[in-house]
């Protein structure tokens, strides 16, 4: 692994969980991004390791972004995949693993990331992700959960999330959690469902989620500036249904979808 996972230090960690999200596909309404961004900021995180982005990129798809100022390049960004691990977090450690979904050798990559879940004794598996459906805001978040194991089940109902039938594409996510199957790794998908309308990131829902998991974790996190965020987002979004009569049509005919098919709705201000 040598030329793929790049090592800045070999951190001591305590019966460590990972928090895994992903930019791309799997981002739906920055879900999955603002959750891992906003851990990584509010805790006391350090990066320890990051992989080499060559291997699982196709660059005329997913070009790295470049700066200049006057004519003069400032900075050349390659799709990052990096690890950071907190020590003392709700009594463990915890690693943070934010990255993007890969274009190319899904399989390479996910072995990338059990390498690293296998060299610290991670004990649990939680990849954030973000999916745009038909529901509207005006009602609680939803989550989705998936699980590799049936001793997650109590966790998955303390989260308060629903389990779901699926069959179809795959994410990265869906990879991850079928190698740590494998390997005998408890390991949970958390999906935050975020309105299909939205014309700004979902801060709603990734406020909602992290929250969720903090609670779950025992993680002593600030959310003061997610809360913030969230009270801009109602702010925001009811100025457009003020001004869009359109969404106002749509959010109704979502609400009212929305009860038919679930037989409850629990509105929030």
């Amino acid at each position: 692994m040598e030329d793929i996972i790049r090592f800045y230090e070999l951190p001591t960690l305590k019966e460590p969980y990972l928090i895994a999200g992903f930019h791309g596909w799997s981002d739906g309404g920055k879900v999955s991004s603002m959750t891992l961004l906003y851990l990584l900021t509010k805790l006391p995180s350090k990066l320890f390791a990051e992989m080499n982005s060559e291997p699982f990129y196709d660059f005329t798809v997913r070009r790295p972004y470049v700066s200049y100022k006057s004519g003069i390049m400032t900075s050349y960004t390659m799709p990052k995949n990096e690890f950071w691990y907190v020590n003392g977090a709700g009594g463990r450690s915890l690693v943070l693993f934010l990255g993007e979904e890969p274009n190319l050798n899904w399989m390479k990559y996910v072995d990338a990331i059990m390498y690293v879940i296998k060299k610290f004794g991670i004990k649990r598996v939680y990849t954030i992700g973000g999916l745009l459906d038909r529901i509207p805001h005006t009602v609680e978040p939803v989550m989705s959960l998936f699980i590799n194991n049936e001793s997650l089940k109590k966790d998955v109902w303390a989260l308060g999330g629903e389990f779901t039938n699926y069959e179809g594409p795959g994410s990265i996510h869906s990879l991850i959690l079928y190698a740590c199957m494998k390997e005998g790794i408890e390991a949970m998908i958390i999906w935050g469902h975020s309105p299909i309308y939205l014309p700004f990131p979902d801060v709603q829902t990734a406020y909602y989620l992290t929250k969720k998991l903090a609670e779950h974790l025992n993680i002593n996190l600030d959310l003061g500036n997610l809360e913030e965020g969230y009270r801009d987002f109602k702010v925001r979004i009811n100025i457009e249904m003020q001004n869009q009569p359109e969404l106002r049509r749509l959010v109704l005919e979502l609400e009212d979808e929305y009860y038919r098919s679930r037989r409850r709705i629990k509105h929030i201000s």
